[in-house]
């Protein structure tokens, strides 16, 4: 390459001479044409002069006058003077022409010298001085060419000899950067060496031969100074990975492949290292393979810690959930293999949450830790038990010889809750519910989970403290759950929904106070399905806010147009509200700003909450709750009675009406036929919550009344206000308008 450069400098030098000489050589032609011009030029103007004298000698003879003899002589004599090269810028033709003009004019000329008279008459003057004239034009434009040549080539040999210089100069320049890149490439070769010798990565060149070239210092201790081969690398390897190491080492390419190998050094400490080759061999610097060793030792053994990190739980130790799947695909393989059954079993703690609640969350954890020791205790060894997560646990079993077993491992895993548990100075009983689903096809067993679960809930249905085999009835109970969330998620609100209205009214006087808003759903494909079935369901999968958006929509309008047709403006309406849409920080909002498009006065709005979402909620759920009652809106504790029925809890949520659940009213019905008392007269427990009700000054409302005794019942024990079959059954709101409106009509029933 550098050859190449010097004959290619030598032969553009060479050239630029001759450059440079062409141009000084026509730059001298062209100037010595010019100067021969130049002097025709001259000549020419000089026969034109002479012409001119010899005419105007004419002209005064015809005058009578006598020209100077002199002055003639000397025109006479410039006639022959130069006259050749005078004409030489002429044609042939124009040239002689011209000649015989001049050989006539001095003929003329001698006998106006010699005789002193006017020789014949002339009449080619004219003709001779335009003929003299052009000669003399051309000339002088030939002049003026070869100047212009002279001066280009001037102009040229000057470009070239500063082309020359600039060339002198940048080859000097060159030279001196050459000079200066290859001593910073000296340097930088042996700072990229000293790197490498302190780099904690080994770094070797494998020859296409197999030797090993080149290796950094930390390569040597990695691999000793006295091995100098790929085989001497391969060695280090474990005997079984030591022909995919050689397989490595020998499959290098351009893009650098790497993998990751299990290696001994020469101190004998094994550890981890990322391997990577590339082919270096087309570049003459290198000429190999390019093999680095990174020690990434504390890296695999971080990631193996953060692993199991990830897949334990930090309470109890034991699996979580993200080892779930990886176990059943275990069990399915082995169901594969070995044939056999695969079980699993799922449990939780009964009443967990009241433990919590009144113990608190230290005693719950460490009840959590006590009953992973026990199921830990209780199981096969080969056995997985997980936590799922809260009191939800796991275990898969991958093998077990029959049902039979399955279900006696389950008994083991009840029996660990037999003796009672110590949380602190305390001692606690505490049950469980299990639930055992087994499969002997592999492909069934992702499956097994969620009908144990099926089972786990049908045992706490039954009361609990029990183990519960997966059965297929039950199981057809989840599928229709399945069905009803499928059917939910595409539902089409405006088609399948539709809202009914039930009268509240005044136990007395039978004059209504409120409707309140039950959302009706008729499926396309399951058809009419019950508010006990779809709510909860819409409930665990989220739709259930969608479904309260629509709901309220839905409301406000209805209750718009009953204001414009003149509803009794002290009618409220009343609508349901799930733990869900309070957990929603837009619910509040969604309300406020729905009322207002439509016009309704929040005053004249009633928010039902149940008891149990009120008090399973109550940071997030007594906020929201708050937030309504600041914009006017009033809260009606709902289905007093079905669950916690303890009002001096509910003295924490902000409410403002208290609905007693129907189950309530027909289980004190029941006891009071069972005592043989009359049904008319005034139940003890109903007039007790009046009275607690009372000191809030908070109305209360018993829903489900369907019989006249269980309306004089009520009222003797304080109830204001009914809801039910007896007073008025759920009704469209076209019904409801044309019940109630205009305003000016007493609105009662029966």
């Amino acid at each position: 390459m550098g050859n190449d450069s010097g004959i290619l400098k030598t032969t553009f030098a060479v050239a630029l001479a001759l450059v440079v000489l062409l141009a000084v050589g026509t730059a001298g032609a062209a100037w010595t044409h010019a100067s021969e011009q130049r002097h025709i030029a001259t000549a020419a103007s000089d026969l034109q002069v002479a012409a001119m004298t010899l005419a105007a000698a004419d002209s005064l003879l015809l005058d009578g006058e006598q020209p100077g003899g002199l002055q003639l002589g000397h025109a006479v004599l410039a006639l022959s003077t130069n006259r050749e090269m005078a004409l030489r810028p002429l044609s042939p033709g124009d040239a002689n022409r011209a000649n015989e003009l001049l050989d006539e004019i001095a003929a003329n000329s001698l006998t106006l010298l010699d005789h002193g008279a006017r020789g014949h008459e002339i009449h080619g003057h004219g003709e001779l001085h335009d003929l003299l004239a052009h000669a003399a034009d051309e000339a002088e434009s030939g002049a003026i060419a070869a100047e212009q040549r002279a001066l280009g080539a001037v102009v040229l040999a000057s470009l070239a000899v500063m082309v020359g210089f600039w060339l002198v100069l940048k080859s000097r320049f060159r030279s001196e950067h050459d000079r200066e890149r290859a001593e910073l490439q000296a340097r930088e070769g042996r700072r990229l060496e000293a790197l490498l010798d302190d780099s904690p990565d080994s770094a070797f060149v494998i020859d296409l031969g197999g030797r090993i070239v080149y290796r950094s210092e930390s390569g040597n201790r990695l691999l000793g100074l006295e091995f100098g081969a790929r085989e001497d690398l391969v060695a280090l390897a474990s005997p079984a990975k030591r022909d995919a190491l050689r397989d490595h080492l020998r499959r290098a390419d351009a893009s650098g492949d790497s993998a990751v190998f299990s290696l001994r050094d020469q101190s004998g400490v094994w550890g981890w290292y990322q391997i990577r080759v590339s082919d270096l061999s087309d570049n003459r610097t290198v000429d190999g393979h390019v093999v680095t060793a990174r020690n990434i030792t504390n890296e695999v053994l971080l990631r193996d810690e953060l692993q199991r990190q990830a897949d334990t739980d930090h309470l109890t130790g034991l699996p979580n959930r993200r080892v779930l799947q990886r176990a059943l695909v275990t069990a399915s393989n082995r169901l594969t293999e070995c044939g056999g059954l695969t079980a699993v079993m799922t449990l939780d703690i009964d009443g967990f949450k009241s433990i919590n609640d009144t113990l608190g969350h230290a005693a719950g954890d460490e009840l959590l830790i006590r009953v992973a020791e026990r199921l830990n205790g209780a199981k096969a060894e080969d056995h997985v038990l997980l936590r799922l997560g809260g009191d939800e646990f796991a275990l898969i079993a991958p093998s077990v010889a029959s049902v039979a077993d399955a279900e006696t491992q389950a008994r083991a895993l009840l029996a660990a809750f037999d003796d009672p548990f110590r949380l602190g100075s305390r001692v606690e009983r505490v049950r469980t519910s299990v639930g055992v689903a087994t499969t002997a096809e592999p492909s069934r067993v992702d499956g097994l989970l969620r009908e144990a679960d099926v089972a786990m809930y049908e045992s706490k249905r039954r009361g609990g403290s029990s183990v519960v085999m997966h059965d297929p009835l039950v199981a057809d109970s989840s599928a229709r759950t399945d069905r009803i969330a499928a059917a939910l998620r595409t539902a089409d609100h405006d088609a399948e929904f539709h809202v009914m209205y039930q009268p509240i009214v005044e136990i007395h006087s039978g004059t209504v106070t409120g409707l309140e808003a039950l959302l009706r759903w008729t499926s396309p494909e399951l058809g009419p399905v019950s508010p006990d079935e779809f709510v909860p369901v819409a409930e665990t999968t989220g739709d259930i806010c969608e479904i309260g958006k629509w709901v309220i929509d839905s409301v406000f309008c209805q209750f718009a147009a009953w204001i414009e047709a003149g509803i009794d403006p002290s009618i409220t309406v009343s609508f349901n509200v799930s733990p869900r849409q309070l957990a929603d920080e837009r619910f509040v909002p969604c309300v406020l700003e729905t009322a207002a498009a439509w016009g309704v006065p929040p005053s004249r709005l009633v928010v039902e909450v149940t008891e149990s979402t009120a008090l399973d909620h109550a940071g997030v759920a007594i906020a929201r709750l708050e937030q309504l009652r600041a914009a006017g809106i009033r809260i009606s504790i709902d289905d007093f009675g079905s669950g916690y029925s303890n009002l001096g809890q509910l003295l924490t949520v902000p409410f403002d009406v208290i609905k007693i659940d129907r189950s309530l009213l027909l289980t004190l019905t029941a006891m009071r036929q069972q005592a043989g008392g009359d049904a008319t007269d005034a139940c003890a427990i109903m007039s007790a919550i009046v009275s607690i009700a009372s000191v809030l000054q908070a109305p209360v409302v018993c829903e489900g009344v369907e019989t006249d005794a269980q309306r004089t019942s009520l009222a003797a024990s304080g109830i204001t206000h009914v809801q039910g079959y007896l007073t008025g059954r759920p009704a469209s709101g076209a019904t409801i308008t044309s019940d109630l409106c205009p305003a000016t009509r007493p609105a009662t029933l029966g």
